[in-house]
């Protein structure tokens, strides 16, 4: 238990520094966690019957958010959404490119920037979302409604399908188990990392 207590301290001094880096190291921060989001999509599980794989990305994406607050987390996925978008290959399998984006799993991407902002926001504005509970609640609303949700929209618009039952089987339900491990283990980093007190917020 104290081994916990220690090591939770330890992260909200480190949580506590990077609020207070200036405003070089914390783009420096910002790009070496949209570095990080690039080497997370590298770990790809294909689904056969579905046109989007399993990915690592959710995982950095959420730290990022967290760590980083709603501008510089948003900032940081945006750098990684962005820089793919015009061609650096880090989307998984090595991808990248305007076509990537417009394809299949677009929406999903775009849902990344928007769930990193969101969670930076609210673990700063909410002290129950700084207990592993609330973390979890707050991370799982990020990946299924708002990841999966702008995910979803624009496959709809992508294929033509229109059934919610498909599109959930297209684009959700296959990848549940592995966004509760991935969600899981974000939030169990997070809660080490986050102080229960905030000095500063964003």
């Amino acid at each position: 238990m104290q081994g916990v207590l220690g090591l939770r301290g330890y992260g909200a001094r480190s949580f506590q520094w990077c609020e207070e880096l200036p405003l070089k190291q914390k783009l420096a921060l910002a790009i070496g966690f949209a570095v990080m989001i690039g080497i997370a999509a590298q770990v790809r599980v294909p689904v056969p019957w579905s046109p989007v794989p399993i990915t690592g990305q959710t995982f950095a994406v959420l730290l990022a958010g967290i760590l980083l607050g709603r501008n510089w987390g948003g900032f940081s996925v945006g750098i990684y959404a962005g820089a793919g978008a015009l061609g650096l290959p880090w989307f998984q399998g090595l991808a990248g490119g305007l076509a990537y984006v417009a394809g299949p799993t677009g929406g999903y991407i775009l849902g990344f920037v928007i769930a990193a902002a969101f969670v930076g926001y609210a673990v700063r504005k909410m002290p129950l979302a700084r207990t592993l509970p609330g973390l979890l609640g707050l991370m799982l609303f990020a990946n299924f409604v708002i990841i999966h949700g702008i995910g979803l929209l624009h496959l709809s618009n992508l294929t033509g399908i229109t059934s919610p039952a498909e599109l959930l089987w297209l684009g959700t339900i296959p990848f549940i188990p592995g966004d509760l491990t991935k969600v899981a283990l974000a939030a169990a980093v997070a809660v080490v990392l986050l102080p229960r007190e905030l000095n500063r917020k964003q």
